[in-house]
């Protein structure tokens, strides 16, 4: 079984000039099912204050979802198109998982046999 994780970040969208909160995957699943509705973007960095720590081991690139009809960022507060895009490719969401985090923007975990 592998579990992916999903959060919430704030993105900002350079071409439309705006931060956006987004719906990113830990890793790439390369699954046929959401391959269509996953993007790969670079991190953009949120203000000139910030900056790439060399020790942190956060990716410069993060795996997004797109809306399927739309091929905007899925937003946070989309999250039922997410959840049924995810029931409907088989994933089971880690309720009991996701309790056991206590962090604000991790929306859950997910699975897949």
């Amino acid at each position: 079984m592998t579990v992916y994780k999903l959060e919430k970040l704030t993105h900002l969208d350079k071409f439309n000039k705006c931060y956006v909160n987004v719906i990113a995957i830990s890793k790439n699943p390369n699954d046929p099912q959401l391959n269509n509705v996953l993007k790969t973007i670079s991190r953009q960095k949120l203000s000139i204050f910030d900056y790439n720590c060399p020790c942190s081991e956060t990716s410069h690139c993060l795996n997004i979802f797109i809306h399927p009809e739309t091929k905007q960022y899925l937003k946070s507060d989309e999250l039922d198109v997410l959840f049924s895009l995810l029931i409907d490719a088989g994933y089971t969401i880690e309720y009991k998982m996701t309790k056991l985090v206590k962090n604000k923007n991790i929306i859950c975990f997910i699975s897949k046999n």
